[in-house]
């Protein structure tokens, strides 16, 4: 992401974006509580709330898109490495540091999270470039070896080479099915 000083509107959709994001995520979290102490109403509540704080989220993210790149988000394949970059970033660097100041400062527990949560983003960055890989090669739907390839909609699961052009038991189109790799 870049770092922008002369446009404070940028700057404020990043900060409106954290915000929202961070929101959706807390409200999330609230409507689990209240789901276990039984207040299902509020529970619904704080899940409608997460959904429009991701709304929200999403339309500043793409606005500071338009205003700093002066187009929409890039196609996926570029969002891929963007994502990939995102990962490398988080377990070369961000997670090994925040792990050391957390074992410095004797919290051990919160280090071991952050060192797990680490190695959690180096298969979201290997599967990131694979999902790339696959896009740019035609790949996608077509291997060279025998998959098991899943379909989103009602669970069917195919063994072979290719995905099938639709689903035997519910009918989706082939992109409804994902390599069982990509779960």
């Amino acid at each position: 992401m870049k770092c922008i000083t002369t446009d404070l509107t940028a700057v404020n959709l990043m900060k409106a974006f954290a915000g929202e994001s961070m929101a959706r995520n807390k409200y999330d979290l609230f409507a689990d509580v209240a789901e276990e102490e039984g207040w299902h109403a509020v529970a619904r509540h704080f899940r409608e709330a997460a959904e429009n704080e991701k709304w929200h989220a999403r339309a500043e993210f793409k606005a500071y898109h338009e205003i700093v790149d002066g187009k929409p988000l890039e196609v996926t394949t570029k969002n891929l490495v963007t994502a990939a970059e995102g990962e490398n970033y988080e377990h070369t660097t961000m997670y090994p540091n925040f792990a050391k100041i957390a074992e410095d400062e004797g919290k051990k527990a919160i280090a071991r999270l952050f060192t797990a949560i680490g190695k959690v983003e180096i298969e979201h960055e290997r599967e990131y470039l694979a999902l790339k890989k696959m896009l740019e090669e035609e790949e996608f739907f077509n291997s060279e070896v025998e998959e098991l390839w899943v379909c989103e909609v009602c669970g069917h699961i195919h063994r072979g080479k290719k995905a099938p052009a639709a689903c035997p038991l519910c009918k989706a189109p082939k992109e409804y099915f994902k390599r069982e790799f990509l779960g």
